[in-house]
């Protein structure tokens, strides 16, 4: 199975300051493992997936690509840099890798400061379809959230949703086939070319799950250890979790 893997790693990460003064967001360190690294070496290790990396960097890019070079690792990577990563959002990264994209394969979208257990990683990259990955036991109002219709289909997804029974955590990994892969590029593209260059991922991801067709379906990782690192407190608990 041939995938393209975007994985969005350009942002400053100011809430980890200092670490990030010197280093990007995704290379602080998570009990000696640099949140990259591991992502990395887990999709490296995954012999049955044909992965073709795209990492959107932007802060202290050099300094990201050089340790990424360090790995030696057998996947084929590639660096898209966003120059305005200061100015921008992930949307923007994920449209500039989007872009960049040779073949017309399904692709595994990735948020780079997220911790997560090999499950996980392997989970996703291996499904065939379309899938958010999703923790069902937490609510966390930081966190995205998508609702579902009750058949597993996601018809929606947003920071703002309200704690339902219908509603539940993502855990910012994502699997589109080649259709949809086609609708995010144009939806994004719609959108940064309105002037707007400040949006989310899930913003355009909201947008499809709306479409009738989008067939958007949850992947249960419930109960597998994972945590999105933005600040010291998040760095504290990722630290206990995967102790």
């Amino acid at each position: 199975m041939k995938k393209d893997i975007i994985i969005l790693a350009a942002g400053v990460g100011s809430r980890l300051r200092p670490l990030t003064d010197t280093v990007p967001k995704t290379m602080v360190e998570v009990n000696g493992e640099a949140i990259i690294e591991r992502l990395l070496k887990q999709i490296d290790g995954i012999d049955s997936v044909d992965a073709n990396i795209k990492i959107a960097s932007g802060y202290k890019s050099q300094i990201l690509k050089s340790f990424v070079d360090g790995l030696k690792l057998k996947t084929n990577i590639e660096f898209i840099e966003n120059p305005d990563y200061d100015t921008t959002n992930n949307m923007y990264s994920l449209h500039l890798a989007l872009s960049a994209l040779k073949e017309d394969n399904h692709i595994v979208i990735i948020n780079a400061d997220c911790f997560y257990d090999n499950y996980i990683v392997e989970g996703i990259l291996t499904c065939s379809g379309n899938y958010i990955a999703i923790d069902k036991g937490i609510y966390n109002e930081e966190s995205m959230k998508i609702r579902t219709n009750g058949e597993g289909k996601v018809i929606g997804m947003s920071k703002a949703l309200e704690e339902n029974s219908d509603v539940y955590v993502s855990i910012d990994i994502y699997a589109f086939d080649k259709n949809n892969k086609k609708k995010i590029f144009q939806i994004a593209s719609d959108i940064i070319n309105s002037g707007e260059l400040n949006s989310w991922t899930e913003v355009a991801i909201d947008l499809l799950a709306k479409q009738r067709d989008s067939n958007i379906k949850y992947l249960d990782m419930t109960a597998k250890r994972w945590m999105e690192i933005d600040n010291h407190e998040d760095l504290k608990k990722a630290e206990r979790i995967f102790n």
